[in-house]
């Protein structure tokens, strides 16, 4: 199964990655449930995603896109830059039936290379208390534990379900 990974300038498919994004957000709202946070709809925030992609595209931010090679949307990741030096790495996700191709690390190692591109010095991120595929993702590439960084853009009553993390990048 061949696939391609590209940064772009505007969603190509924009329905294709709203449900992407629905899937998602209904796998992060799963974990967040198991750790004792509220429960979300996906649909909502999938929705609010679409409304803010200025924020994750040129000149604000990036999104990097999997596909395979007949077209279809498998995984992403993004970056919105919040200060001239940093950036937050948002939303990755690759699709269950395309797990093991190694798109995860892909999709992480990119998205580090492209934010120093945009000349940043720090990365941000944040995931589910117990989300460990992430977490381990994280500390594989250096992260640290933070206290919440104040560009986050999640509503403080989530903090007890949150980890922040933080990546210098060399």
């Amino acid at each position: 199964m061949g696939y391609t990974l590209k940064f772009v300038t505007e969603l190509p498919d924009p329905l294709g990655f709203e449900a992407l994004m629905r899937e998602y957000y209904q796998v992060m709202i799963d974990k967040l449930v198991n750790a004792g946070g509220p429960l979300h709809s996906a649909t909502e925030l999938a929705a609010d995603t679409m409304a803010h992609m200025d924020d994750l595209t040129p000149p604000n931010g990036r999104s990097l896109l999997a596909t395979l090679d007949d077209g279809t949307l498998v995984g992403c990741g993004v970056i919105r830059k919040i200060r001239p030096d940093a950036a937050e790495f948002k939303r990755m996700y690759v699709r269950r039936d395309a797990q093991g191709l190694g798109l995860g690390r892909q999709l992480f190692e990119m998205r580090i290379a492209e934010a120093r591109n945009m000349g940043c010095k720090l990365i941000y991120a944040d995931t589910i208390t117990g989300n460990t595929a992430m977490l381990s993702m994280y500390e594989k590439y250096g992260f640290r534990y933070i206290p919440r960084y104040s560009e986050n853009a999640n509503p403080p009553e989530l903090d007890p379900y949150l980890v922040y993390l933080e990546h210098q990048i060399l």
